[in-house]
């Protein structure tokens, strides 16, 4: 945009909001204040420097900027076409208080069963930790920060002037909980052998703001952190902090947080966390205590995902502030950090597992605390080591056919853990396997599986991960990640369903009777020329009617009474069972699970035949739902379960 074009929206913006409020430009109209900008596309640093007091940093994972402005240049900014948002920023704050009468120091090191990690070798090693805090104290002899920066000049000119050396001791005593050296003396961190990193946004008061949290989640970004831990927290929420912190999470990052030291809600609310806890990308930590009961003072709300100790911690603290460099404090600051060296030691034992994997798995394993299941206390309970035993690892590989078909060479899998269980993206497709290899279909693109060793009967949380790269076939309806794709990309394959003439299979359209016929038949591999039918309403014409009249010789369909087909009837999901049963002579049952499945129903018995043998499945709530149309996908699914043995776990 030219500046003449700029100046022209400005100067039309300084028009209407005097005409709209002339005092209020006047008022405090040269009081500057620090706001972040954020650009719709990218920072126009000649806009700031034309219509902003001073510039103070520009991110770069991030179009945005901040400022010092007045009010009057805020609100003639925010006329613009190429700005997003202004936002004030806003203050924030360490989340901890100090306490006396301590219980044992390494009471929250055994809280969470640190002492019992699977294996004991574990220490967080290789894993990079970064701490969003006040800095780490560059003398404590019981730690050794890897490297770090200074964000606090955003807020002052001389806020860095001792880099990212701790001033106030807050990020010290964080760090310490996370990787305090085992060296035998002191305290012992829960990952003492994790690469920490000192981020220093918060200054000598322990005060910071939206912008130094920006900018220190973005030099986590730069510098490819495996996981930070933010204790620090404000009420407001801040939409840039908000897209800054999605940015660390979808890059990989697991961000950890403080909940908050509001305790319960007040009247009416209905949580109290805080932010950034509060964002749905972060592990939000609540504290307990010795006694695992909740804290106090720690924040309660739905936002919470696990508890940790964080009532009278022990930990480092600045020698210069503290003359034997160890102090007890409280608060949900000090709960984030246990949560943090706990999965700095799971992606030290897992470091295949991405930062959505680990969360998941931190969540699983916690100690259930509280009312059962996840409540706003404790969120799913105490964070805890992962027990899972060490298995041998196993190398696979993979060949695709170019036509859909992918072959898995499992034989070490085999070989090594004798049962294993394989993931297709998230959806468990084969259980209990034991053979050297396993084949799956699959349209065009990258397909994830997952293969787990089994255990003395139980799915380790170790897997293996095979990315498959898979060109053909390309099939423009059928999503890859869609549940019924490897069933119709198996038809296809096997040239019995190939589609309508625009190319599209159209999956989630109900089925007719006569596309039933035509893809039954040719599974069966029987003669579709062509040719009169004993059905009244199908011709010779009809496309369907050599696979219709091959379909009654071999007694599979007998049509209606009135001697009709009706080829343009959508096929129920009992009419599918009965002809797929009797099709491949599968014997029928008198029983079975469903719900609505009685001798009432017509074609009970074939229902319950298929399912017995894995082939056909029902709906969540018990029911198989006997009338229902079905459509191509579902029939698909089914056909090519009875066709293939190795499709059928689901």
């Amino acid at each position: 945009m030219s500046n003449i074009v700029k100046y022209l929206l400005l100067m039309f913006a300084a028009l209407l909001f005097l005409y709209v409020s002339p005092s209020a430009a006047n008022a405090n109209g040269l009081v500057q204040k620090r706001a972040i900008i954020l650009f719709n596309e990218e920072v126009d640093r000649s806009l700031l420097e034309d219509y902003t007091a001073e510039v103070k940093y520009i991110f770069d994972e991030l179009p945005a900027a901040v400022v010092e402005l007045t009010d009057a240049q805020k609100k003639l900014l925010a006329f613009h076409p190429e700005i997003q948002s202004i936002e004030y920023d806003q203050p924030l704050q360490k989340s901890e208080q100090l306490q006396t009468n301590d219980p044992p120091a390494d009471w929250g090191y055994k809280a969470v069963e640190a002492d019992k990690r699977v294996p004991g070798t574990l220490s967080g090693k290789g894993v990079k930790v970064g701490i969003l805090d006040s800095g780490i104290d560059a003398k404590h002899p019981d730690l050794q920060a890897a490297g770090g920066a200074c964000m606090t000049d955003i807020l002052t000119i001389d806020g860095c002037k001792n880099a990212y050396n701790d001033d106030n001791g807050h990020g010290t005593h964080v760090a310490g909980i996370i990787a305090a050296k085992d060296d035998n003396s002191g305290i012992v961190g829960i990952a003492p052998d994790a690469q920490i990193y000192a981020v220093k946004v918060l200054n000598e008061f322990g005060e910071g703001s939206t912008a130094t949290i920006m900018a220190g989640v973005e030099w986590a970004i730069k510098n490819k952190m495996d996981i930070i831990n933010i204790s620090i927290t404000t009420p407001y929420e801040d939409s840039q902090l908000g897209q800054m912190v999605k940015r660390a999470y979808d890059s990989g990052i697991l961000v950890v947080a403080a909940a908050g030291n509001k305790g319960k809600p007040l009247t009416g609310e209905p949580s109290s966390v805080q932010y950034p806890a509060k964002f749905p990308e972060v592990i939000a930590v609540s504290s307990i205590d010795v006694n695992k009961k909740h804290g106090a003072l720690a924040s309660v709300g739905q936002e919470v995902e696990l508890a940790a100790p964080g009532e009278k911690i022990y930990s480092t603290y600045p020698t210069s502030l503290k003359g034997n460099g160890y102090r007890t404090m409280s608060g949900t600051s000090m709960a984030s950090p246990y949560v943090v060296g706990m999965a700095a030691l799971y992606k030290e034992k897992y470091p295949y597992m991405t930062n959505k994997q680990i969360r998941e798995l931190l969540q699983r394993n916690a100690l259930d605390l509280g009312a059962a299941g996840r409540d706003a206390y404790f969120g799913y309970g105490l964070v805890r080591t992962d027990k899972d035993p060490v298995v041998p690892n196993a190398s696979l590989s993979y060949n695709t056919d170019g036509k859909g078909k992918i072959t898995i060479n499992t034989s070490e899998a085999a070989a090594k853990w004798k049962n294993y269980n394989v993931y297709r993206f998230d959806t468990l497709i084969a259980e209990g396997i034991t053979a050297a290899q396993m084949t799956d279909y699959a349209t065009a693109g990258t397909v994830q599986y997952y293969v787990h060793p089994v255990i003395d009967g139980k799915e380790s949380t170790h897997f293996v991960e095979v990315k498959v790269d898979n060109r053909e076939p390309v099939l423009k309806d059928v999503a890859l990640n869609k549940w019924y794709n490897r069933f119709v990309t198996y038809l296809y394959y096997e040239g019995i369903m190939k589609g309508y003439t625009n190319g599209e299979i159209k999956p989630e359209q109900s089925i007719l009777r006569s596309e039933a016929a035509i893809l039954l038949g040719k599974a069966l591999d029987l003669d579709g020329t062509k040719r009169s039918t004993q059905f009244k309403d199908v011709t010779a014409a009809s496309g369907a009617s050599g696979y219709i009249q091959a379909l009654v010789e071999n007694h599979v369909i007998s049509g209606f009474p009135d001697g009709t087909f009706r080829p343009n009837e959508q096929v129920t999901r009992a009419e599918m069972a009965i002809l797929i049963a009797k099709a491949y002579h599968i014997a029928g049952g008198t029983t079975g699970s469903f719900k609505d499945i009685s001798t009432n129903v017509t074609g009970y018995q074939y229902i319950n035949g298929l399912t017995a043998n894995r082939i056909i499945s029902g709906f969540e709530d018990g029911t198989f739902r006997p009338h229902m149309a079905i459509h191509r996908a579902g029939f698909s699914a089914f056909l090519a379960k009875t066709m293939n043995e190795q499709l059928r776990f689901r």
